[in-house]
């Protein structure tokens, strides 16, 4: 029996009949190169791990990605449900791809935690990514791909998070802090000035080919690597939310001397370009989900008879009725912070689009006076 088919029979045997289920689509692909057969089981392993992420499972553990595909055989994935059933809706073959959208019927799995489904969504700076080797850019005079990847990204993060700024350098870490794993340089700029409290950094460390020779060239597919680190920091408490690297490898199409423009559409058209797409969209479900647990933290702009001004509304997530507490914190040495709870709660009463006002909660609210450097936490 095929492997998904004793996995679907098995859950199938375990589940109550009065349950309701819900159906997900998703899409995965695999080279044709691998053979119809193991590309079409490869796909559709894809789109069924992506259908379970749809339906709130988390993927926690990935040992190694290959020509698009997980090839280390070990996910680990925290589920909301459990797969009970699939259908193939569609077969296309593309650009040396294989395509199938699956429609997947999953079971909600009343015993597992839900996941965080917090409204804040803290800000957010982005740096570019660069090539940690550019002479492999060589082969398609792809020197730009770095910033290509960056913006793409963005463009899959979308209205997830709050992007607030796309930084055109690197940021390196300040080996003075005495922080581990430390907080990075200009953090502390950032986050008065572009209002990121966190910091998306990464490199693109691999994109090698082999040259191979004009016979390799005109009868053989060449595979091209594509391997990414990325790291999200909260830049208030240097706490690193997502360490992690993705790679793929994939069929380079293009003629050997021909320059690609990795900006152009064509190019995310490729078979190359459509593994390193699929890539990110992982990759930003997963950064979507390391930032879904945080809790508001905002800095007090000023205190007034009316109440207290913060730094964080409507484009963090602030709504009316959100209740905070103060907190008073003071900076003893770089990286290092001395805080101690008012226990005075304020409520939002108004939120704007970058700012909100709140008023006392309680009688300690009443009493209590903000200094410099004082902070709001969300209950």
């Amino acid at each position: 029996m095929p492997k998904n088919a004793f996995i679907t029979a098995l859950l199938l045997s375990l589940l109550p009949p009065a349950a309701q289920a819900d159906w997900y689509q998703a899409e995965g692909s695999a080279p044709l190169s691998l053979g119809e057969d193991s590309a079409r089981q490869q796909a559709l392993e894809q789109a069924l791990a992506d259908a379970l992420l749809q339906a709130g499972a988390s993927l926690t553990t990935v040992q190694s990605v290959n020509n698009g595909m997980f090839s280390g055989q070990r996910l680990d994935i925290a589920a909301q449900g459990e797969l009970m059933d699939y259908l193939i809706l569609d077969e296309r073959r593309s650009q040396g791809r294989l395509w199938l959208t699956v429609r997947a019927d999953i079971w909600p799995n009343q015993n597992v935690q839900p996941q965080c489904v917090g409204r804040y969504r803290p800000g957010l700076a982005l740096t570019t990514l660069p090539l940690q080797h550019p002479e492999q850019g060589q082969i398609g005079q792809i020197y730009e791909l770095g910033g290509a990847v960056t913006q793409r990204l963005a463009q899959r993060l979308g209205d997830s998070v709050n992007l607030m700024t796309q930084l055109p350098h690197q940021l390196t870490t300040d080996p003075r802090l005495p922080r581990s794993p430390g907080l990075r340089q200009g953090g502390d700029l950032l986050a008065r000035q572009q209002h990121s409290r966190l910091l998306l950094s990464g490199v693109i460390e691999d994109i090698s080919m082999n040259d191979g020779n004009w016979v390799d060239w005109r009868f053989r597919e060449q595979p091209r690597q594509f391997r990414l680190s990325l790291t999200l920091e909260d830049g208030l408490t240097g706490e690193t939310l997502l360490q992690q690297r993705y790679q793929a490898q994939s069929p380079w199409t293009f003629q050997r001397h021909a320059r690609v423009n990795v900006h152009e559409q064509g190019f995310w058209q490729s078979a190359y370009g459509q593994a390193v797409d699929q890539l990110l969209a992982r990759a930003a479900r997963d950064l979507v989900q390391a930032q879904s647990c945080m809790k508001a933290v905002g800095n007090i702009l000023q205190q007034s008879e009316e109440g207290i001004l913060m730094d964080l509304g409507r484009q963090s997530g602030i709504q009316v009725g959100d209740h905070f507490t103060l907190v008073h914190r003071r900076q003893l040495q770089p990286g290092y912070y001395s805080e101690i709870s008012a226990r005075a709660q304020f409520v939002v009463s108004q939120s704007h689009p970058d700012y909100s006002l709140l008023t006392p909660a309680d009688g300690a609210a009443r009493q209590v006076r903000v200094g410099p450097g004082d902070i709001l936490t969300q209950l």
